[in-house]
């Protein structure tokens, strides 16, 4: 491929030994001090005292909010839960005869609490109120508590409580950052230990993530917003320039990448994105990570599928003719959005698809928050005398392999009882 726009020199910092140590710092005071030490934690860097929000006061800032915003967000809350609802529909416990007397089958079980961040620092961001608390719902977990930061006022923007008002929350505490991982891991106070944690936020909350997976599950690590935008001649560019501009404002460590077929599309595309940027009423954000983060090239399909898959970005586009055709082309993303008027923001907020994607290449591992990640999928086993017996000589000979005697004697012990 030929780039015409590389990100500049200017490389995304790595997480700093510094970091590191300040999260290990709080997780490890919270964990033997508690209440006492989360209080002191978060007076020093948010000004507050952690508390716990009054459902009245959800319930008071959903009759507050604007008629044409409240209706905007049912109609979020109703195509999120039916598509996350069809995904427990899949999950079906099952038993299978592997032969005479054996059976082998499989339950899904809910995780029995988590938690769900909720990032309060740039924007507020009711919609992943939405995105992590309908699917941990729909899969049937019986404790779910909100942690969400502060707002200028000392509390969540009303938007957001709004939003847990709508989906009926009954636990939300006003804590951020790592101690509030650190409250959800380990306990603290009235905030009792979870098993689950999901959600993105900054770097502190990131890691203290990544330090608690082991205690607690996790859903992933979030790292900075990103799209790759493939498209072809069919493409409209002011469509693309606006589609990059929309996962570059969210960060300065933003990335938006546009592999286009056709160089004019990208020349374009290129000119769009200025003429956007003049009158952005978020363009401090987006023009510099349109300067750090942004990418355009230009090559054929097949060689922006085998860029993309390498890639393997949180969000892809595929602008370009018959995109469900092309889609099997590509094997590692979050969430792709296919077809001129599918963009990325339509499934951020209002469409139904999750927002809570993997980001910095983890697509080839993992995928994006849904129903079955608060699922644990729990295996049994039913054996008759006559199969275990059939079984023994097999089992013994692997076990004899191994040099594992007392796994031997436990199968060979149901050959002669």
């Amino acid at each position: 491929m030929r780039f015409l726009k590389r990100p500049d020199d200017t490389k995304a910092e790595d997480l700093t030994r510094e970091v590191q140590s300040k999260v290990n710092d709080i997780l490890t005071q919270i964990k033997e001090n508690g209440w006492e030490a989360l209080s002191k934690i978060s007076k020093s860097l948010d000004g507050i005292t952690p508390f716990r929000i009054d459902p009245e006061d959800m319930a008071k800032a959903w009759d507050d909010l604007p008629s044409n915003l409240k209706e905007a967000l049912k109609v979020a809350e109703k195509n999120i839960r039916t598509f996350h609802r069809a995904q427990r529909n899949i999950f079906k416990n099952f038993e299978c005869d592997i032969a005479e007397g054996q059976i082998a089958g499989m339950r899904f079980v809910p995780v029995k609490s988590t938690a769900v961040y909720v990032p309060g620092g740039r924007y507020p961001l009711p919609s992943s109120v939405l995105m992590g608390v309908i699917p941990a719902q729909e899969a049937g977990v019986e404790r779910i508590v909100i942690v969400t930061p502060p707002g200028k006022e000392g509390s969540p923007s009303p938007v957001t409580l709004a939003a847990m008002g709508l989906l009926d929350v009954n636990e939300a505490w006003v804590v951020g950052g790592a101690q509030a991982i650190a409250a959800a891991a380990f306990g603290a106070g009235d905030i009792k230990r979870v098993d689950f944690i999901v959600g993105p936020g900054n770097a502190f909350v990131t890691e203290a993530k990544r330090q608690v997976f082991g205690v607690v599950g996790i859903d992933g690590l979030a790292g900075p917003s990103e799209v790759l935008i493939v498209a072809d001649e069919s493409a409209n560019p002011k469509f693309l320039a606006a589609d990059m501009l929309a996962q570059l404002e969210h960060d300065p460590s933003a990335k938006a990448m546009l592999l286009v077929t056709e160089e004019m599309l990208a020349i374009k595309a290129i000119g769009e994105v200025r003429h956007f940027l003049s009158d952005l009423k978020t363009a401090s954000v987006a023009s510099l990570s349109w300067e750090k983060g942004a990418t355009v090239a230009v090559g054929s399909l097949e060689e922006i599928a085998e860029f993309a898959n390498d890639i393997a970005p949180e969000h892809l586009e595929l602008v370009i003719k018959e995109p469900d055709s092309k889609l099997e082309l590509f094997s590692s993303y979050g969430a792709a959005f296919l077809g001129q008027h599918s963009a990325v923001p339509f499934g951020d907020y209002i469409a139904g698809t999750n927002h809570v994607l993997p980001t910095g290449g983890s697509a080839k591992f993992q995928g994006g928050l849904w129903v079955g990640t608060f699922l644990r999928p729990m295996q049994h086993l039913y054996l008759s005398q006559k199969a275990a017996s059939e079984l023994v000589l097999y089992g013994a000979t692997i076990a004899d392999a191994e040099g594992l005697s007392a796994h031997d004697t436990a199968m060979r012990l149901r050959r002669d009882f």
